[in-house]
């Protein structure tokens, strides 16, 4: 199977419908299995500074805790637009080729085939900047402030990855749920791929004028707008569990 090059083909369009023989209940078991060793391995450092930090210093950590989710916020949005949709030609230098050869293969995959549980979450890929990141906190500061703010960023990263699991296989109840599924599903459709950066809010795409369009965040509230959108400004994708959508308000649940 050839890889996408964004640089050449752009972000990809979706294949649907989903090819036949691809099971969706084994896609998701592929994308579990891939980020289970990065949650253990992440997920146990931020507990273990995050708890010495709070049974010592728990306002500091609480205060660096809290700059490191926000500072993942945008982190989350910017290498979205710019790293995983961006595009990276491959040059004659050395560091343009390596550019290409890192960046340029990313996230065309999961685009073209949404449903595919090894472009879903990442692996173990994350691991060594992680660990570059912690120990130059624990080099400039105390455990409870740098390496909290660390923690914070790498415990947010592993909700993220899971939060976007969660989008493309589950179909939780729950206001939240109902936004941000909607929220990327869009991002995934015709209409989208420029828009809906945000993996587990819509905050950034708001502040940077990319958020999809108002009347289309009304359908993830509890009250509809007097007038719907047209059928054809409706979101073209439902999540691969479901139909294409073929009605002016695809079925969210």
């Amino acid at each position: 199977m050839a890889v996408v090059l964004k640089s050449i083909s752009g972000i990809p369009q979706p294949a649907f419908p989903i090819p036949k023989g691809v099971v969706l209940a084994d896609e998701a078991r592929t994308a579990r299995r891939r980020f289970v060793p990065a949650t253990l391995l992440l997920g146990s450092y931020s507990l273990v500074v995050l708890g010495l930090g709070f049974a010592f210093h728990p306002g500091t950590t609480a205060l660096w805790l809290a700059m490191g989710v926000a500072f993942w916020t945008l982190l989350e949005y910017l290498v979205h637009r710019f790293v995983l949709h961006g595009r990276f030609p491959d040059g004659p230098n050395f560091l343009k080729h390596r550019f290409h050869t890192f960046f340029d293969t990313m996230h065309g995959d999961h685009h073209l085939r949404p449903w595919d549980g090894m472009y879903i979450n990442g692996y173990l890929d994350a691991v060594p900047f992680a660990f570059l990141f912690a120990a130059t906190a624990f080099l400039l500061t105390p455990y409870y402030k740098a390496p909290a703010f660390v923690a914070g960023l790498l415990a947010s990263y592993v909700i993220e990855e899971w939060v976007h699991y969660s989008v493309h296989f589950c179909f939780f109840k729950g206001r939240y749920f109902r936004y941000i599924r909607y929220h990327h599903w869009y991002h995934h459709s015709r209409h989208g791929g420029e828009r809906a950066f945000g993996l587990t809010s819509g905050i950034w795409d708001r502040v940077c004028s990319t958020a999809m369009p108002e009347e289309l965040r009304y359908r993830t509230r509890a009250r509809r707008p007097r007038q719907e959108p047209a059928a054809e400004d409706a979101l073209p994708l439902a999540p691969p569990s479901e139909p294409l959508a073929s009605e002016p308000e695809p079925k969210l649940h």
